[in-house]
């Protein structure tokens, strides 16, 4: 890529991680290389299998296990701070067209990392380099470091009538 942007995926609304594979799929049969990292996430996603066909994609794992019903433990803040070396270390390293940093928005809500933190990926960013951000709650004042963002808003919701989340579809 000639020029790489910052993109933001937040909000309430059903979508974010899905929208930021699909570009890293899109952005692999294109010839980048993608890696995606996620944060607080590490239970097994479908996603998780993509390397497996698509072998221009890398994907780590930045967590331990879902706290979002309870309240993150040390070992959860650990695995944060080691996600945040790890994607930096990516961003600085320019092997990759595409980075994909999903769920980084939860992490900083949870305060495990901070806005500083977040500013800091941003600023390491080559001209190249597409960073994607993903995750509900978002902190306004990165929108102006960011050449889009967008807002994913509930308007209505399967979930609402009692129907589980499915393999496949939202993990």
């Amino acid at each position: 890529m000639k020029r790489g942007y910052v993109q933001i995926y937040t909000g309430d609304g059903k979508g974010k991680t899905t929208a930021a594979i699909g570009l890293a799929v899109r952005a692999a049969l294109a010839g980048e290389k993608v890696f995606i990292g996620q944060f607080i996430k590490g239970m097994k996603y479908s996603e998780l299998s993509l390397p497996d066909y698509v072998d221009k994609i890398v994907i780590e794992q930045f967590g331990r296990k879902c706290f979002i019903k309870s309240s993150p433990e040390r070992q959860d803040l650990e695995a944060a701070r080691n996600g945040l070396a790890r994607s930096r270390e990516i961003i600085i390293g320019r092997e990759f067209g595409v980075v994909v940093l999903d769920e980084i928005f939860i992490a900083h809500y949870y305060r495990l990392i901070s806005t500083e933190d977040i500013r800091k990926l941003i600023s390491a960013k080559s001209e190249e380099t597409e960073l994607v951000l993903t995750g509900r709650k978002a902190p306004t004042e990165i929108f102006d470091e960011a050449d889009l963002v967008t807002e994913m808003r509930e308007i209505k919701h399967y979930y609402s009538v009692g129907v589980q989340a499915r393999e496949g579809i939202e993990f």
